[in-house]
């Protein structure tokens, strides 16, 4: 079973969310899956397109908490790209 690793971005501005993903999956080994929680409402364009672009893979998208604490749940596990 892979390593998992949570990233609880659901109070940072998207762009720096954004950032602070990157920056710790680089640190991260090939097969890790990133949990990012996310509330921004750009989330769902912004994050599959930086995992594509950097060689990773979105696995699951979805939801949980209840209004007005919901935000987005993304599971991104790690390429073995750069």
């Amino acid at each position: 079973m892979a390593d998992r690793v949570l990233l609880d971005n659901r109070k940072t501005p998207c762009a720096v969310g954004l950032i602070k993903a990157a920056r710790l999956m680089a640190e991260l080994d090939p097969g890790t899956i990133l949990e990012i929680w996310r509330r921004d409402r750009f989330a769902p364009w912004e994050i599959p397109i930086w995992a594509e672009a950097d060689g990773h893979a979105v696995e699951a998208l979805g939801w949980d908490g209840r209004w007005p604490a919901r935000h987005m749940v993304f599971e991104v596990t790690k390429g073995s790209g750069p």
